[in-house]
Formats: structure tokens, sequence, C-alpha cells
């Protein structure tokens, strides 16, 4: 058989009734089949998809980080809450621009989504706290000098993208965790890095300096999505109303000579609502002594925060909450120049101090708590 084969090649070399084409057909040899090697091909599918879960997984997660450090940090203040879920927690650890609600009763979302910056609420070793969101399940968190790192991706929510230096501790502007030291030294930053489990989370906390520390999802109450609303229970009378104008044409002391202590309160916070701040000045106590320079220290010390991150809104929400039951209040002289607004408010029994001036005037001698 192979001579047979060997002679009709030898034959289809020479002239024949075949086209070239034809011929180099004939004379070619078939192709070896080769064994299909199925681990090799397991492998290398194995390894592609490996490969693009850890993309995906990556670029979801720099996407997550994006999306969070464009959203809005401001949470709404709700009227009507009668259908919703109100806490109360014992501390909010919030480092947004409403930093200054901490201590308002807030709206939870039990089922909503939680991703980077959000606020949550949770159980602690002391009650129920809130705090903010820097990592999710699975995350390597690090804080390093204020700075927040998920994996090797800075956090950019809150204003945590960068180390805050040494420098800047005692900047409110440029230290978003100032507001946690109240007026004291500044705290440490505890430099910690967490790796979260698949139902944990990595959230901020103060509790000895500046750190971090990791919730589980047994701990979770809910996501906080908004603020209680507070509206204001004093106002002035129509009479009131119109020395308080004409005062603040001219800030002539003595036309307030008739107006009680409570009426000049009153005139106090509504110019500390509308960040009004000639007109608080003036309202302010002339009297000097160390009671009333203390106070006008901190309100020196505070003053470019009130006027640069409170606004009306806020101011409104935090008055109408720290001074309801004003509109009750009763006037206690203690001295022949002393003497003090008192009411119940939310909180209890409350006492605002008022002094006398060399007019036979009430002036306010306090100023609310800003940090």
């Amino acid at each position: 058989m192979k001579e047979f084969k060997d002679k009709l090649k030898e034959e289809l070399r020479q002239d024949a009734p075949f086209t070239n084409d034809i011929k180099q057909r004939i004379l070619q040899k078939k192709p070896i089949k080769r064994k299909f090697n199925w681990q090799v091909v397991t492998v290398s599918i194995a390894a592609c998809f490996i490969i693009g879960l850890m993309l995906f997984v990556e670029f979801s997660q720099k996407n997550n980080l994006q999306t969070a450090s464009q959203q809005n940090e401001l949470l709404p203040i709700v009227d009507d809450v009668s259908s919703l879920d109100i806490i109360q927690p014992k501390y909010a650890h919030l480092l947004g621009k409403q930093w200054m609600l901490h201590f308002l009763p807030m709206i939870i979302d039990k089922e909503a989504p939680i991703t980077y910056g959000d606020y949550i609420a949770f159980y602690g070793t002391d009650g129920l706290v809130v705090s903010t969101v820097l990592g999710l399940g699975n995350d390597h968190v690090t804080m390093k000098q204020g700075q927040i790192l998920v994996e090797d991706t800075p956090l950019k929510v809150h204003g945590l993208n960068e180390q805050i230096k040494k420098e800047e501790i005692n900047d409110p502007f440029k230290n978003p965790y100032f507001f946690h030291n109240y007026g004291t030294r500044p705290a440490p930053f505890n430099d910690k890095s967490i790796s979260a489990k698949e139902k944990e989370m990595v959230v901020y906390d103060s509790d000895e300096g500046h750190t971090i520390m990791k919730i589980s999802e047994g701990q979770l109450v809910g996501k906080v999505v908004g603020f209680q609303n507070f509206e204001l229970t004093f106002e002035l009378s129509e009479q009131e109303q119109q020395v308080f104008d004409a005062f603040k044409a001219d800030y002539n002391i003595e036309q307030l000579k008739n107006m009680t202590p409570q009426a000049i309160t009153k005139m106090f916070l509504l110019s500390d609502i509308e960040k009004d701040y000639e007109t608080y000045e003036a309202l302010f106590t002339t009297n000097k002594n160390e009671e009333t320079e203390s106070v006008r220290r901190y309100y020196e010390k505070t003053k470019i925060v009130r006027q640069e991150l409170f606004t009306k809104e806020i101011n409104r929400l935090i008055i109408a909450n720290l001074f309801a039951g004003l509109e009750h209040a009763e006037f206690e002289q203690q001295t022949d120049t002393t003497g003090v607004v008192k009411f119940i408010s939310l909180e209890g029994p409350t006492e605002l101090g008022m002094e006398k001036n060399a007019q036979g005037i009430w002036q306010p001698a306090f100023s609310r708590g800003v940090y």
C-alpha cells in the first residue's frame, strides 16, 4: 500500500490533468490532531476569573469611595417625625458640616444602605452612639495623623483626605476633628490599622484621642438620615419688636430702659439666630468683672466659627432646642447688679446670667456654647 501511495504522488508531480491548486491539496499532509489539555484550560479560566474579580472589587471600592466623597453631607431637618424612628444618642461623633447638631434627636432608617461617610447609630459600651463610617466589610482601614486610608486609597469624606499638620491641629477650618476637643488641649491622633471582616464596619472614635474602631453588624441600629426640627417657642410682642427695631437703628441702649430682662434676652437670641453680630455685641453687658470677661473671651474665641460655619437655619434649630420654654421665663434679681432669667428647658431648670449697667438697664451676660 505504501508503495502505491508513493507511486501516485510521483505521478502527480509530473504532468497530469489536474490544476496546480488541486495537486497541492491532494499532496498536502493531513494536520496532526492535538490532544486537548482540559487542566490547563480550567486553570487559565480560573485565573482570568480571579483577576477579573479582583479588578472589579478594586474598581467598585474606588468607585464607592469617589461616590461617597461627592455626596451631599448635609442631612435634612424634618418637621413631621410622627411616623419615623427617633433616637437620642448619648454622643454623636459627627465630622461633617452639621457637627454642631450632635446633641439633637436624630432620625434613623434601619433598612437604608450604608456607605463611607454615612452616620450610623450603634450600641457601644456606654449606650447608644452615632459615628461616621470610615470602612466597610472586608476593608483594611488605617488612620495616620488624621488621614483615613481604605486599603491605600485616601477617604475624602468630611475633609479627611490628607494628614493633619501639627501646626493646623488648633485650626477649626483645617482639622475636621477639632470640635471633639471641646476647648481643651488638642487630643492626640492614635494611629491604628484595622482589618474589618465581612459583617463589620470601621468608625471614628474619640474616646481617648482621635482614632478608629470596629463594630459588628449586631451592634448596628440604623443609618442616621436627618435631624428632628424644633420651632421657636418664644417671640417678641409687637411693642417689644418696635423697640428692638429702633435699637438696631442707632444702638442707643437707653431705648431698652423699659424692657424686661426676659424681652432683652429674646432680642439677644434673635440677633444670634440672624447672625446679626453687631446687634448681638451691642446688647451684651458692658459691665466688666471676672465672670463677664470670661464669657466675652469665649465669644471672641468662637466668633469666627459662628460667622463661618453656623447658618441661620442651624442657629434657629439649636436655639429653639436649647431655649425651649423661654416664653415662660421669670426673672430673679440676686444682687444690685446681677440676676438670672429662669425657665424650664428640655434639659431641666436653666438660668441665664444678666447684669444691670450704670443706666439701670439689664444686659445679657451669657453666651450659648459653640464647642
